[in-house]
């Protein structure tokens, strides 16, 4: 054999070796490896759950967000007979002197937060109250202002589930986590000033909701409101619009959604250009209505799930006061979700068809007596 020949066997001989040596090494890596993972602790229990007044926060009525958000408006009604001229001026000031329907008031309705049982609902400013824009749930007769303060024993009719009260919703993606985190940041915001009811004083007066919304109907009048119509109007961009800077309820209002939702709820003026009626009539157009609808329910329900929520729906605006409690919270918050529905399909044109206003109407205001029922007698309980 060649020299050539036998230094060419060794050389691969080398190369062989070479290959066995790293072979075993990766073996004896993947070995460690194997073993490492084998000494890995399994996970511990989880820690028990903590208890929020009474409940654990894994209860069923805990757990769930609530992903509902509207605005609530509240119609003017017919002057009082017991009214002095003073407030029968401001009334029909108030009621005439705004675009049809008269609104004398509007404030924001949120869903709560999951694991949050204190969380509010209603949040909105009034005149009177000494820590401004707030969620207004702790005033003093909050169940009788939303319509809840009389027992309901037995269930009702469609026509008999009504309310004072019209209700706009408002979709968007975590919208009422948006609404909420924007309406905490508003939390506080003063009342504008009036320049002729500055000596008001409600110091011995225990504020409630109805002193307050008269109040507040005034001081609109006086001061706010002339910047919400013809021809003060085209100044009213030129009004502070920042965060706490003062706003009455529709301009405050318009002030939270157009920041915590500004590619949903685009408004096409300024605040302060907008009183509760204005803000209404915009909220509610039927192309809000039909865009909203084509958005949240692009396909059709089958019939059985259809009857199915429209129980849920009945459940909670016409059945009694012991039935809305015992209900699941997760039903309640479809019921919820059905009743806004109810209230996009009724503002949306069919076929070229404009809208029945009544029909219209109707909706709106069972879906605001399904949100006050919601927190006054399902969240709240039946009994105050």
């Amino acid at each position: 054999m060649s020299d050539f020949s036998e230094k060419a066997k060794r050389y691969a001989k080398t190369l062989d070796d070479d290959d066995l040596e790293r072979d075993e090494e990766d073996g004896e890596e993947e070995e460690e490896e194997e073993g490492e993972e084998e000494e890995v602790p399994l996970p511990g229990l989880y820690p028990p759950p903590v208890v929020l007044q009474g409940l654990p926060v894994d209860d069923e009525r805990y757990q769930l967000a609530n992903p509902n958000a509207a605005m609530l408006f509240l119609k003017a009604d017919k002057t009082s007979e017991n009214a002095t001229f003073a407030e029968a001026f401001v009334d029909h000031t108030v009621q005439f002197g705004q675009p049809y329907p008269a609104i004398t008031h509007c404030e924001i309705w949120v869903g709560e937060r999951a694991a949050e049982p204190s969380d509010d609902n209603h949040f909105s400013t009034y005149l009177g109250a000494s820590e401004g824009a707030t969620w207004t749930s702790g005033l003093a007769d909050s169940r009788r202002f939303y319509g809840c303060g009389s027992p309901l024993t037995e269930d009702i009719t469609r026509r008999q589930a009504r309310s004072s009260w019209s209700a706009i919703p408002i979709f968007a993606v975590s919208g009422a986590e948006k609404m909420r985190g924007e309406c905490n940041r508003h939390h506080g915001t003063a009342y504008p000033p009036a320049f002729l009811l500055w000596q008001v004083r409600l110091v011995a007066l225990k504020p409630t909701h109805a002193h307050l919304a008269a109040f507040s109907s005034a001081k609109r009048l006086l001061w706010q409101y002339p910047m919400s119509t013809w021809p003060l109007r085209a100044f009213s961009g030129l009004v502070d619009d920042r965060i706490n800077a003062p706003a009455h309820c529709a301009a405050l209002s318009a002030r939270i959604l157009r920041m915590a939702l500004p590619k949903t709820y685009t408004l096409d003026h300024p605040s302060h250009w907008y009183g509760p009626s204005s803000l209404y009539l915009e909220l509610s157009t039927p192309m809000r209505m039909e865009e909203a609808l084509a958005h949240e329910q692009p396909t059709i329900r089958s019939t059985d799930e259809e009857e199915e929520l429209d129980n849920f729906a009945d459940t909670l605006a016409q059945h009694s006061d012991d039935d809305v409690t015992e209900m699941r919270r997760e039903d309640a918050h479809k019921a919820l979700r059905q009743l806004a529905l109810h209230v996009l399909r009724a503002g949306s044109r069919v076929d070229g068809a404009e809208v029945d206003q009544d029909n219209f109407r109707e909706a709106q205001e069972r879906y605001a007596w399904g949100l006050c029922r919601y927190t006054w007698k399902h969240r709240k309980g039946a009994s105050p």
